[in-house]
């Protein structure tokens, strides 16, 4: 299903859908049979990605103590152009797309084909969880506007305050339409480029975290599934006056 808009000038600044697994049989030689896999289809470039994780200890004491731990480096495959990029770790694949953002119909064959190579290579036994990510920058050549008539979804003030505000971020999750998935939204004022307008951040952020796992073979539908969420989310979102600020070229 796939029922949304279809925009000239879509405001998606990065879409990324992220796949976490169960069991693989990871070893050192997965990213390199992987990358053969892929240089000559369109992701020729490989790069390391270094990944760290915050820790937090209290001692017996009571005391708190913080760290930095370095974990196992991410790989990186990226086009040409540098708007597409594989991201592959241990139990994990995360298939990135840059502007210009495609349509999903064009997108979504390679995330299939990324999945399809690592169940190849790590034999994963199932998938753990699921997120399909769209950060979306809206920039309105104005340089003070009424949210309401752009927005369904600002910052709502108490009289006595006004109706003026500075810069702000909302997050809240939400129940999603279909299939048991949950919806993250971030929206929040942005720098703009130009003092002649105005900028926000719209983040759309669906997940699947089934209490069992996932089979393998489930995981084209979810992904469709969490785009669509995030697509009724999105349109859900905005106004008829932004929505033509994209160029619209039509719907399905």
């Amino acid at each position: 299903m796939n029922t949304g808009w279809k925009y000239k000038k879509p405001p998606v600044v990065e879409a990324l859908c992220e796949l976490h697994f169960e069991d693989s049989a990871w070893d050192e030689t997965v990213p390199g049979r992987f990358y053969d896999s892929v240089k000559d289809g369109g992701f020729p470039v490989k790069r390391q990605k270094e990944v760290q994780e915050a820790q937090v200890s209290i001692s017996s004491r009571g005391e708190a103590h913080a760290g930095v731990r370095r974990l196992p480096p991410w790989m990186q495959f990226v086009s040409e152009s540098g708007d597409r990029l594989i991201q592959l770790g241990r139990d994990l694949l995360v298939v990135n797309q840059l502007q210009p953002y495609p349509r999903f119909d064009d997108w979504e064959p390679v995330i299939q084909t990324a999945l399809k190579i690592y169940r190849e290579l790590a034999e994963p036994k199932a998938i753990a969880a699921i997120g399909v990510r769209y950060i979306n920058r809206v920039v309105i050549p104005l340089p003070r506007i009424q949210m309401e008539d752009y927005f369904t979804i600002y910052p709502r003030l108490p009289q006595a305050t006004g109706d003026q505000h500075g810069a702000f971020m909302l997050r809240v999750e939400l129940p999603a339409q279909k299939g048991g998935h949950s919806v993250l939204v971030t929206f929040g004022s942005a720098p703009a480029d130009k003092p002649e307008e105005i900028a926000h951040l719209l983040d759309f952020y669906d997940t699947l975290r089934p209490s069992t796992s996932l089979r393998i073979e489930a995981a084209a539908a979810e992904i469709r599934t969490a785009h669509d969420n995030v697509e009724v989310a999105f349109e859900g979102s905005i106004t008829e006056k932004l929505r033509q600020l994209f160029e619209p070229e039509g719907r399905g």
